[in-house]
C-alpha cells in the first residue's frame, strides 16, 4: 500500500521519514502512509512546488513498479479493511478509476485494480524493509523469513479481541493525496470518538505484535488508486487535480468499513485474507 509532503488547506505539516509502504500507497500497505489530502476547497487547486532534493522517480518506482509500470515483487503482510464493492463510494471510485485509466498515459499512472482497494488498519511488514527500528517486530530476528514473520503474527492475532474497536468504522472522504506518490482518496473518521477507538485498536496491535512504525501516531488514512511512474509537471498537476476535484463533487462523502483482515501480499495488486481479526 505502504512519505511525502503533507499539505492541507490552511497549512502544511512537516516532511516525515520515508517508509516504503504496502499500503499505500502506504502506502503500508498501499501509498505512503502519510499521504495528505488535496481538500475540496478553493485552495485545493493550488499547485505544489517540487522538492529540489526529490529522487529521480516517485516513491514506489522501482520497488513496486518499474519505470514502464510493470508490477514488481514486493511481498509482506498487513491488516486492512477492504472497501465493499456494494458501497456507493466503491461505485463512484470505479467511475473515477475508468477516467484515470483513460488518462494513464498522459499522467504515467500505474492503476491499482478495484478489488485491491482498502484502508490500512495496521501496517505489518514488507519483506524488503527491515530497518530502521519499527519496520520489523522486535521479538523476531531480522534475518527471519517473511513466512516465519507471518506465522509469528498469525499466532498472536488468532485470539486478538477487537474490544471497543469493533466495526463498522464510520469514515468520510475529504480529498485526494498530493500527487507526489500517486492518487489516493484521503480518509478521516467521521467523529473524534470514532478516531480514538480505532487509534486505540492500532496501539493494541502494536503492543501485541511488538512492532511500532515510525509514523504510527501520525498515520494518514487513505484508499490508494494508482501510483505515479514519473514526477508530474506543474501543468500536469493542475490538470489532474482538476479531474480529481471535479469528480470529488459527485462522490458520496460518508462510508463504512468492515472487520479488519490479516492479509499477505506479493505485490500491490492483490491482498489475500488469511483471517478476520476477532474471528471465532
Amino acid at each position: 500500500m505502504s512519505g511525502n509532503h503533507e499539505k492541507k488547506a490552511g497549512g502544511e505539516e512537516a516532511l516525515p521519514p520515508q517508509p516504503p509502504q504496502h499500503e499505500q500507497p502506504a502506502i503500508a500497505t498501499t501509498l505512503s502512509s502519510s499521504s495528505p489530502p488535496l481538500v475540496a476547497s478553493s485552495s485545493s487547486s493550488s499547485t505544489l512546488s517540487p522538492s529540489c532534493n526529490r529522487p529521480e522517480y516517485p516513491i514506489g518506482v522501482p520497488s513496486k513498479f518499474d519505470r514502464d509500470g510493470n508490477v514488481q515483487l514486493f511481498p509482506g503482510n498487513t491488516i486492512v479493511a477492504h472497501l465493499s464493492p456494494s458501497s456507493e463510494l466503491y461505485q463512484s471510485m470505479l467511475l473515477l478509476h475508468n477516467k484515470l485509466a483513460s488518462l494513464s498515459g498522459r499522467f504515467a499512472l500505474a492503476m491499482l485494480p478495484p478489488p485491491s482497494w482498502h484502508m490500512t488498519v495496521f501496517e505489518g511488514v514488507c519483506d524488503k524493509v527491515r530497518s530502521p527500528a519499527g519496520f520489523w517486530p522486535c521479538d523476531l530476528a531480522t534475518d527471519a523469513t517473511l513466512e516465519e514473520c507471518t506465522k509469528h503474527f498469525a499466532v498472536k492475532l488468532k485470539n486478538f479481541e477487537l474490544e471497543t474497536g469493533t466495526p463498522p468504522y464510520r469514515c468520510r472522504i475529504t480529498g485526494f493525496s498530493d500527487l507526489e506518490v500517486g492518487v489516493g482518496v484521503h480518509v478521516e473518521f467521521e467523529t473524534a470518538d470514532e478516531e480514538r477507538r480505532v487509534r486505540r485498536l492500532r496501539d493494541r496491535l502494536a503492543e501485541r505484535l511488538e512492532i511500532r512504525h515510525p509514523q504510527h501516531d501520525r498515520y494518514k488514512l487513505h484508499l490508494s488508486m494508482a501510483y505515479l511512474l514519473r514526477h508530474l509537471t506543474e501543468e500536469q498537476k493542475r490538470e489532474l487535480t482538476g479531474v480529481l476535484m471535479g469528480h470529488f463533487e459527485e462522490m458520496p462523502k460518508r462510508f463504512e468499513l468492515g472487520r479488519p483482515e490479516f492479509c499477505t501480499f506479493e505485490n500491490m495488486m492483490r491482498f489475500d485474507r488469511l483471517f478476520y481479526l476477532g474471528e471465532k
